[in-house]
């Protein structure tokens, strides 16, 4: 409560109370906002430090009448009112209002005042802070409906000094007199001062008023992220600068206690998670910089008490975040090293498989891969994976290629520095795990290895690497220089002879085979068939010996949830969905002959839904079999989107590849097959005769091009989704 009872207590309520009739007018049009400035300046127990603050607005050399202050009374008056309204009373020129908030909250009061302002513009300033005489006028002058202008800021000490060269303002003077984006530059956003924003813009939000601290962050990414501003600096003179006085009370000087450091901060990452599109536009790249530099704060309470860690951790887990940016506290932390040539953020189904990879493993990693933009694109989300377990992640610029054996040395000999480098700096690396159909990754690992032979070296196969998918052997030749001496001169050491073919893909495998010290197939066929193209019984031996199988891994269920799909799918249907690229032995032709041969009934009531890399060579398939309506052909979906919508299909398709006569037995099992398991769904599989998926758990089964097998599945998953819509609403669907 106030503690004068008088008639000035009367004044503010009533003032407070009028705003409740005005505000929605105000709120409603920009229009009737007067051109000019409305300061807001919330106060809590401010009344040995606002004087200089007030007093400085009262000496703007902007015309009085073209700007108002709107003190906010925060919480209990400590004799800030009669104070605030001595210098009103003096001063009848200036448009001076004094509002109170009972609750102290800094957010609740800034949010008031947002409300009472009845000018174009708006700007903060801190009861501690003060202004230099021309701070309004420059801000006006350079002010447009969609545009922030800002002013410089000067660093006050306790004892008065001033530092122009802090800095922040060493970046708000780098900007000059040209126009930038305001999403652009995220440490401008970190806090109020300074800036002139439209009014409007600002009564379209709200700060949090449940944030103990970082309100002014968030705040300040909402309306950024909420508006297609530009933003330019009014002036770089310390005349229109804003003061800054650090105080030892002050937020940015709380101590790096748990609270403040570790909780405090989770739930502003929380509230900034919020606002992100998951697009890595602008606006969510500015989001993930400011959840970054939230995380500096916990990075730094770590550093001080390592002892905590654990709690830390439990903390940020409880927070139930998407894309907690766990470098920051994974630094330092990781004895194990994973080199995958194609690794997040490039959209490859081996980064994907990798991150899966860390994940299962459960061990904070360091992770060494390649420059693949020029191959591949970018999905930034993809690092959300296996986030959680990454300290360091290190790309190296090389030249991206398969089967080029100069550009795969570059990778090489490039990452191998970094890896050594790394080692040293740690006391050695535990474990090495490399991981292909890119043989860039086992090629370094295998030089990694034998610099340091006491490292565990386990190396997964995703595919057979020295055949393709029809069983031939794929053409890509090394050169006989100085790294492949290093590799041959490894070999010999062990007892094995020099392959005579110049393949790079066979020498990977060779290579592989005799210095890993685990070697991981997917599946129990592509360990057989690997091995059985090796003809040195000895080293056969040494593979069984080594080998484990293990199915790639289900991604982690939150990542099923990170990017939510807008996909529409109709409830009024059986919706069938397909994710997979179209091969010349994959495809879906036998479901396509099934669809166009089931009855009219079955037909109506099914939709399949294609996303594969030729969307327009599967739309001509169906407009050939007359299935327009009934099937829908487009384009991948990103990653984690694909999950999502994965969720809700009500029944996925994968199929086996469709083995040529080269292979006396299938060595393929689908990735999509993990990731269709995490979603809960019936699966239907197209199976070749003793292939890994045939042995899997499956709601449906038909043989690789059978069509009529295909009929009966598609009249079963009709008959099944028929009795689960009339069956209690407590029976279930899985698979």
């Amino acid at each position: 409560m106030l503690l004068d009872k008088d008639a000035r207590e009367a004044e503010i309520l009533v003032l407070r109370e009028s705003l409740k009739d005005v505000a929605p007018a105000i709120a409603r049009s920009s229009t009737e906002l007067a051109h000019g400035v409305s300061v807001v300046i919330p106060s809590f127990r401010g009344r040995d430090r606002i004087a200089s603050c007030l007093q400085s607005l009262i000496e703007q050399t902007l015309d009085p009448d073209r700007f108002e202050i709107v003190l906010v009374i925060n919480g209990e008056d400590d004799g800030t009112y009669a104070l605030a309204g001595s210098m009103r009373d003096a001063n009848p020129a200036h448009q001076f209002r004094i509002l109170y908030q009972a609750v102290p909250s800094a957010g609740a009061a800034r949010n008031l005042g947002i409300t009472a302002a009845r000018f174009q513009y708006l700007t903060f300033v801190d009861d501690d802070d003060y202004v230099g005489p021309a701070f309004l006028s420059e801000l006006l002058a350079a002010a447009a409906p969609d545009c922030v202008a800002i002013a410089p800021i000067i660093n006050v000490s306790s004892l008065g000094d001033e530092d122009p060269l802090n800095a922040l303002n060493a970046q708000i003077s780098a900007r000059g007199k040209k126009k930038f984006s305001f999403n652009a530059v995220s440490s401008i956003l970190g806090f109020n001062a300074c800036k002139l924003i439209p009014t409007s813009a600002a009564k379209e939000i709200a700060y949090s008023e449940s944030l103990r601290s970082g309100e002014d962050i968030c705040f300040m990414a909402r309306l950024a992220v909420g508006n297609t501003f530009e933003a330019i600096v009014a002036s770089n003179d310390a005349s229109a600068a804003y003061f800054r006085v650090l105080r030892d009370e002050s937020i940015s000087r709380q101590p790096l206690d748990f609270d403040f450091a570790v909780q405090q901060r989770l739930e502003v990452i929380r509230e900034l998670e919020s606002m992100r599109s998951w697009d890595s536009a602008a606006n969510d790249l500015l989001l993930t910089g400011l959840m970054r530099s939230q995380a500096n704060f916990i990075r730094r309470y770590l550093d001080a008490n390592p002892a905590d860690r654990q709690r830390v951790v439990q903390t940020i887990e409880s927070f139930g975040l998407k894309d907690f940016p766990w470098s920051r506290i994974n630094q330092g932390t990781a004895r194990d090293l994973v080199v995958s040539y194609c690794f997040a953020p490039y959209s490859d189904t081996s980064a994907v498989i990798a991150s899966k990879a860390i994940v299962e493993r459960g061990r904070v990693v360091d992770v060494i891969y390649n420059d693949m933009s020029s191959v591949r694109k970018k999905d930034a989300n993809l690092e959300t994976i296996a986030g959680r377990l990454i300290d360091t992640a290190t790309e190296i610029h090389a030249p991206a290629s398969f089967s080029g054996w100069t550009q795969i040395c570059e990778f090489v000999s490039k990452g191998i520095s970094v890896a050594d480098r790394r080692d040293a700096l740690i006391g050695g690396y535990e474990t090495v795990y490399s991981r292909v159909l890119w043989p860039g990754s086992h090629f370094l690992a295998a030089l990694f290895k034998i610099r340091h032979s006491g490292v565990k070296w386990t190396a997964e196969f995703s595919d057979p690497l020295s055949t393709d998918a029809n069983g031939m052997p794929r053409s890509g030749d090394l050169v006989r220089d100085d790294m492949f001496d290093a590799f041959n001169r490894a070999v010999a050491a062990k007892g094995f002879a020099p392959l005579e073919t110049d393949s790079l893909f066979a020498w990977c495998e060779y290579l592989t085979y005799i210095l890993a010290d685990e070697l991981i197939f997917t599946n129990e066929n592509q360990l057989s068939y690997m091995r059985d193209h090796v003809p040195d019984k000895r080293l056969r031996r040494i593979i069984e010996g080594k080998a484990v199988v293990r199915v790639h891994p289900t991604p982690p269920a939150r990542s099923y949830e990170v990017l939510p799909s807008k996909y529409a799918l109709s409830r009024s249907v059986v919706n069938v969905g397909y994710f997979g690229a179209f091969y010349e032995n994959r495809g879906l032709h036998e479901v396509l002959t099934a669809l166009s041969n089931v009855s009219p009934d079955v037909r109506r009531k099914l939709r399949l839904h294609v996303f594969t890399n030729k969307a327009d060579d599967v739309a001509r398939q169906v407009q050939g079999f007359g299935l327009g309506g009934v099937v829908k052909a487009q384009g991948y979906r990103p990653y984690l989107e694909f999950l999502n919508l994965a969720s809700q299909f009500d029944v996925l398709l994968v199929n086996d590849v469709e083995r040529s006569g080269e292979m006396l037995i299938n060595p393929f099992l689908p990735s999509k097959y993990s990731d269709y398991l995490g979603t809960g769904r019936p699966v239907w599989g197209l199976l070749d005769e003793g292939s890994a998926l045939s042995s899997k758990p499956l709601a449906y089964k038909s043989e690789v091009g059978n069509s009529v097998q295909a009929v009966n599945v598609l009249e079963e998953i009709l008959k099944d989704w028929l009795n689960s819509r009339s069956a209690p609403e407590t029976a279930g669907t899985g698979s």
